[in-house]
């Protein structure tokens, strides 16, 4: 069974320009007590640099994949914008929303106090705290017993793919994936890869895609 995927945000969720002046206030109640302002980068502040490659907002899902897309999108927007390593925590968690927030107010606090407390580190609390044993298990579950049923090749590539990164252990090979994206092809496909044998997971995507094309063209 699918763990459920919210990817419709409730009318609450904080848009990009309510985080912005967020990160605006941040700064200047920081000057106002006399501390220095946050680092700047090419003369803009990369907290405003960050907010102009709109992040997107992680409200906590139980789903990996939801987080996973989360994180890779701030990876590259703090790789783009030069941000400092020491500003990664502090401006990702501007991205949180509904239970991520509920859930950094009540563990941020531990976590800063844990010393080198980093991204890597937020990371893997998120990991810990988002991805919990049922979730793990069902993902291993509907993996386990994948099948393109309805599906077109496209999109039970795309579900594979998505599948195959939290239960590498079913496929810990090239040949092992290819199998199992064998085995779950309609029996015309599979019929015709067990023939041509194909030796890499993208010969057999392209093998497959191309013969379900032939197939709805006839």
């Amino acid at each position: 069974m699918e763990p459920p995927r919210y990817r419709a945000r409730t009318p609450d969720t904080p848009t990009n320009e309510q985080l912005a002046q967020n990160l605006q206030h941040l700064t200047q109640t920081m000057h106002n007590n006399n501390n220095p302002p946050p680092p700047l980068a090419g003369n803009r502040d990369v907290g405003r640099q960050v907010s102009s490659h709109r992040p997107p907002v992680f409200a906590g899902e139980e789903d990996p994949i939801l987080l996973e897309e989360w994180i890779r999108a701030l990876d590259k927007i703090f790789a783009v914008v030069g941000c400092p390593e020491n500003r990664h925590v502090e401006l990702a968690r501007f991205y949180f929303s509904h239970e991520a927030d509920l859930w950094w107010v009540h563990e941020g606090p531990a976590c800063l106090e844990e010393p080198g407390f980093d991204w890597s580190a937020l990371k893997d609390k998120l990991w810990e705290r988002f991805y919990p044993a049922h979730v793990r298990a069902a993902m291993y579950e509907e993996f386990l017993h994948l099948k393109q049923g309805t599906l077109s090749v496209v999109e039970y590539h795309k579900r594979f793919l998505e599948l195959a990164r939290f239960a590498r252990v079913l496929v810990p090979t090239e040949a092992a994936k290819v199998d199992k994206f064998v085995a779950g092809l309609s029996y015309e496909a599979r019929k015709a890869l067990t023939v041509s044998k194909p030796m890499t997971f993208n010969e057999a995507y392209l093998s497959a895609a191309d013969l379900y094309r032939v197939q709805q063209l006839q």
